[in-house]
């Protein structure tokens, strides 16, 4: 056998052996690329597939998506039919904080304002709904701070009587 064409050569350089494996003398094709290079190929198709994935899901729902005219119209139309929720909800606070004599007072003022406040938001709300909310209008609370948003303020939507089951309109995550 000629030294040329073996598949394993050793070259020395300066005392240094340096053993180069030479391909053997088979024509290249795609089933002989394609065993060679099973695994490789498998993991490139994997990654790519996961990447697209998750970009596919984010594109789907941008941040925006959730407060288009529908939310809007649906928020309206919650404020005025769930409006008078909102005399119960000052009750129970003032109770806590204040005791039960200023509740009582409490129930009637700051209640009827905020049935007023509640219904004018959603006659605005339902009568603008095909148009994009206005920076400075009612906007929901700020849902990841609740230090910033007062302790009076008012809730996306009409609160829920205190029998009820109290829980959140958006799923969270809880870590």
């Amino acid at each position: 056998m000629d030294r040329r064409n073996h598949p394993i050569q050793a070259v020395y350089w300066g005392g240094w052996k340096k053993v180069r494996i030479l391909l053997a003398r088979c024509p290249l094709n795609l089933i002989t690329l394609y065993n060679r290079m099973k695994k490789r190929i498998a993991l490139i198709l994997l990654s790519a597939m996961t990447l697209c994935g998750v970009a596919y899901a984010d594109i789907q729902s941008p941040p925006g998506h959730h407060y288009n005219w529908s939310r809007k119209l649906s928020r309206g139309m919650g404020n005025i039919l769930y409006g008078w929720t909102e005399p119960f909800n000052v009750w129970q606070r003032t109770v806590k904080t204040d005791g039960g004599h200023a509740a009582f007072m409490d129930f009637f003022v700051e209640g009827i304002k905020r049935i007023t406040v509640r219904a004018g938001y959603g006659v605005y709300e339902m009568a603008t709904f095909p148009f994009p909310t206005y920076k400075l209008t009612y906007r929901p609370p700020y849902y990841r701070k609740p230090q910033i948003d007062p302790w009076w303020g008012y809730t996306e939507f009409s609160p829920e009587l205190g029998f009820m089951s109290q829980t959140d309109y958006t799923r969270t995550q809880g870590w």
